[in-house]
């Protein structure tokens, strides 16, 4: 198997995503009906992490539907299928294996992903081979940020700092910090006619999810960072970041915006 994350695997990513994973929902799930999510739907959702993608997925197929979740990662499967029991999920299944390599008894009705296409070396290949697993009139659909956008109105110093160089350590990982950019044409790269393409994203003030968010994000990629010169681990201060980004924030009266999340659909032919 291989592994291409770019943000490391720990606990505190773990919670990173669970954290992304509430700050997106409601974003995510308005554009994977929008992709043509519906009930009933059989889905497979790749490079599912820490199953928050496939729990949201989960709601919208509804009993009648199911979902099985992959990842590379067997810890992080661990933390879904926990989670799902937690939630009571009975139509969500995990299975760990190279999105690659993957093989399935039956053909879906839905492929899915969010924010996996950024860390693939050769996205439009792997797409082409996912998508050998939906039903000939299923759909694909990926959901992929434009992580240039994470920004706040008005501009503050810290964020901005902040954001440089955590774009640029996502970058010189080799994963693509702005793939939401090209979902589309990765789509058509792999022979999916697409149907339709939609971009969402969230804001929150200084009492918000934000400030804990983009400090989590930035503490994932540090490593990265301080290893290619980007920032040192005294100039990123990373333990009471949050806490400053939140001041900047309150004391600007500032706005602060995720990256963008951008989704393209297609059918299966």
């Amino acid at each position: 198997m291989t592994d291409e994350y770019v943000m490391g695997r720990n606990t505190a990513e773990t919670e990173r995503l669970r954290v992304q994973g509430d700050i997106f929902a409601e974003h995510s799930a308005h554009l994977f009906r929008l992709a043509g999510i519906a009930p009933g739907m059989r889905v497979l959702d790749v490079g599912c992490g820490a199953g928050d993608v496939s729990r949201l997925l989960s709601g919208i197929v509804g009993p009648a539907g199911s979902v099985l979740g992959v990842d590379v990662d067997a810890a992080v499967l661990d933390v879904a299928a926990t989670r799902a029991d937690e939630a009571g999920l009975s139509n969500v299944s995990f299975m760990q294996a190279d999105l690659r390599e993957l093989r399935l008894d039956e053909p879906v009705d839905a492929l899915a992903g969010r924010l996996i296409l950024m860390h693939l070396p050769e996205p439009a290949e792997t797409v082409r081979a996912l998508s050998h697993h939906v039903r000939p009139g299923g759909m694909v659909t990926f959901q992929e940020c434009v992580l240039s956008r994470c920004r706040s109105v008005p501009p503050t110093p810290l964020l901005t700092k902040t954001a440089q160089w955590v774009f640029e350590a996502v970058r010189s990982g080799g994963a693509d910090p702005d793939t939401g950019d090209r979902v589309s044409s990765i789509l058509t790269a792999a022979g999916l006619p697409v149907r339709g393409i939609a971009a969402a994203g969230a804001g929150g003030l200084a009492d918000s999810a934000m400030p804990g968010y983009f400090a989590a994000t930035a503490r994932s990629v540090l490593p990265l960072a301080v290893a290619h010169g980007l920032v040192s681990e005294a100039e990123a201060a990373i333990d009471d970041l949050e806490g400053r980004l939140a001041e900047e924030f309150r004391a600007a009266e500032a706005t602060a915006w995720t990256a963008d999340l951008v989704a393209a659909w297609a059918e299966v032919a």
